[in-house]
């Protein structure tokens, strides 16, 4: 038995989307075509903002409006989870691993979210909230209060910056290419594993 802990945006829900709109509107700019959205798909949340001219210290106000906003989106299940991940984390629930969720979304999003697609109760517990810039404190607290080791752990993620903080607290990531960040980028930045597709990702978790 394994603590998975999951991402929330990029992992679980596909907030692509949403995320482009939100950026662009709050920019005050006009709708991207679909081609113009898809130059942009492959990118970090914070590589997608300073395309469209922001800087990095917009990013808290960013992250705080974005996440009251995205309530609405939610209530109105425009947002969903990527195909194949709710069965999956029943799965591995109904194995015995326990999965927790570790997301800079609000508590009440993650909770609106979660129980709109009814796997709320495969968690243990959700840290949300956490770490616009860095996510190790946040990890270093989840691994604390549930009396994990880092090794017993393992982080499922889509960027770069949440591999990097896995990484420094010692805590093993599967990467999945199916969020925001390139499947090269993550290559390079040598996750435990990666994951193509959902049905991969349960492969390898219960390998690890």
């Amino acid at each position: 038995m394994s603590a998975i802990i999951f991402d929330m945006d990029g992992t679980i829900a596909d907030s692509f989307d949403y995320v482009i709109d939100f950026l662009v509107k709050y920019a005050k700019q006009p709708p991207l075509t679909e081609e113009k959205k898809q130059t942009l798909r492959g990118l970090s949340m914070r590589d997608i903002a300073r395309r469209l001219g922001y800087h990095w210290w917009d990013a808290p106000r960013l992250y705080i409006l974005g996440r009251r906003r995205m309530k609405k989106t939610i209530q109105k299940h425009y947002l969903q989870p990527f195909h194949g991940m709710p069965e999956v984390i029943q799965k591995l629930h109904n194995e015995g691993h326990e999965l927790f969720i570790l997301s800079t979304n609000s508590l009440r999003n993650i909770h609106h979210f979660l129980e709109g697609q009814k796997i709320r109760n495969y968690f243990v517990d959700i840290y949300a909230g956490i770490g616009v810039f860095n996510k190790a404190p946040g990890l270093k607290r989840l691994l604390k209060e549930q009396h994990l080791r880092s090794e017993d752990a393992i982080y499922v993620c889509d960027e770069l910056r949440d591999i990097e903080a896995a990484q420094s607290v010692g805590v093993r990531t599967i990467a999945v290419t199916w969020g925001f960040a390139r499947r090269r980028n993550l290559v390079t930045i040598q996750p435990t594993a990666l994951a193509d597709t959902p049905e991969e990702l349960m492969r390898i978790l219960e390998e690890v």
